[in-house]
C-alpha cells in the first residue's frame, strides 16, 4: 500500500479544537479578583489582615479540589457531576470513623480516596450501562445518597487531637497546610492533562466522541476511569473538609456547590467538554472564595451571598455558552 492510499484509508483525526491557552481568561479574572479585594480594602481598610487571607485559602482549599474532580468531568464531555455533596459527606464520614478506630492520617487519607472512588464508580455503571444522561443520574444518587446519609447519621466530628485534627489546624508559610496540597493537585493535573496520553483521550472524548471511538477510545473505559478519578478527588477533598469543619450533618456539603460548577466554568473549562486550562482553576476558585468574605465585610446578609452566588453561575454559563458558539477557549 503506498503512504497516498494509507493516509485516504487512515481513520479520522481527532478534531479537537482544544486550546489549553486561553491566558486572556486568566488575565480577565485576575483583574476582576484584584478588584473586588481592592474595593473591599478601601471600604473597610481591616479587610488586608491575615485572618482574611485565611478564610479565602481555607475555602479555596476544598472547593479548588472539588473543582478538580468537577472540571474532570466537564472536559471528557459528562458535563457536571451533581453528586459530589453526597459524595463528600460519604467519604467525610468514613475519615471520621477510621479517625475514631485510631488510624493515623495516611489510612484516613487512604480510606477517603477509595470510597469517594467507589462513588465515582458507582455513577459510571449507571451512566454506562444503562446509558443515562450524567447530569440526572448524579442528581439523582446525591437525592438517594443524602437521604442514606441522614438515616445514617445525624452529626458527626473527627475527634479532638486525632492526626486528622491537627493536620486541618496545622499552618505553612503562613497558610492553612490543607491548601498546599491542593495547589499542587490543581499544578499537577494542569500540566499533566495535555500531556499524558490519558488526558488527551479523556480531552478527546470530550471534544469529538464519533472521532475519538474511530481512533479505538474506549468510551466506557473512559468514562468510567474519569468519574473514578473525579471521585477520588472527591474524596482527598472530604479528608480536608471533615479536618476543618468541625461537627456537620450530611447537609453540610450543599452550599459548595454552585461555587464549584461557577469556578469551573470561569475558568475557560467548557460544559460541553474537549477545551480547558486547570490552572485557570486557581484564580477563578480564589475569586469566587473571596467574595463571601467581601460581602461580610460589607455588611450584607448570607441571603445576599446567596443571591450574588446564583448571578455569578448565570454569568458563568452565559459565558460558556458564548464561548461554545464562537469556539474560543
Amino acid at each position: 500500500m503506498s503512504l497516498n492510499q494509507a493516509i485516504e484509508t487512515a481513520p479520522p483525526a481527532v478534531p479537537l479544537k482544544v486550546r489549553f491557552g486561553g491566558w486572556g481568561t486568566g488575565l480577565m479574572l485576575l483583574a476582576v479578583w484584584l478588584l473586588l479585594i481592592v474595593a473591599t480594602g478601601l471600604y473597610r481598610q481591616d479587610f488586608f489582615s491575615q485572618q482574611t487571607v485565611l478564610a479565602v485559602a481555607f475555602t479555596m482549599s476544598i472547593v479548588g479540589v472539588l473543582a478538580i474532580g468537577q472540571g474532570l468531568v466537564a472536559i471528557s464531555g459528562g458535563f457536571i457531576d451533581l453528586s459530589q455533596p453526597a459524595g463528600m459527606i460519604t467519604a467525610s464520614l468514613v475519615a471520621v470513623r477510621l479517625s475514631e478506630a485510631g488510624m493515623p492520617l495516611i489510612v484516613v487519607i487512604i480510606g477517603a480516596i477509595l470510597t469517594g472512588m467507589v462513588w465515582g464508580a458507582f455513577n459510571a455503571a449507571i451512566i454506562v450501562f444503562a446509558k443515562l444522561n450524567p447530569v440526572i443520574v448524579t442528581l439523582a444518587t446525591n437525592f438517594i445518597g443524602l437521604a442514606v446519609l441522614f438515616l445514617v447519621f445525624q452529626l458527626a466530628e473527627v475527634p479532638l487531637n486525632s492526626d486528622i485534627y491537627h493536620f486541618g489546624r496545622a499552618s505553612f508559610l503562613g497558610l492553612p497546610a490543607i491548601f498546599w496540597p491542593m495547589l499542587g493537585l490543581v499544578l499537577v493535573v494542569g500540566f499533566l492533562l495535555p500531556r499524558t496520553k490519558y488526558g488527551r483521550r479523556a480531552t478527546a472524548v470530550g471534544g469529538n466522541r464519533a472521532a475519538a471511538k474511530a481512533r479505538g477510545i474506549s468510551l466506557k473505559a473512559t468514562r468510567f476511569a474519569i468519574f473514578m478519578a473525579a471521585g477520588g478527588f472527591v474524596g482527598f477533598a472530604a479528608v480536608l473538609f471533615a479536618a476543618t469543619a468541625g461537627p456537620f450533618n450530611p447537609g453540610s456539603g450543599n452550599a459548595m456547590q454552585l461555587n464549584i460548577i461557577a469556578g469551573v466554568i470561569l475558568a475557560g473549562i467548557s460544559l460541553a467538554g474537549g477545551r480547558g486550562n486547570f490552572w485557570m482553576l486557581l484564580l477563578s476558585v480564589g475569586f469566587l472564595s473571596t467574595i463571601p468574605t467581601s460581602l461580610v465585610f460589607f455588611g450584607l446578609s448570607s441571603d445576599t451571598q446567596s443571591i450574588f452566588q446564583g448571578l455569578i453561575l448565570i454569568i458563568a454559563v452565559a459565558i460558556d455558552g458564548y464561548r461554545a458558539r464562537k469556539g474560543t477557549p
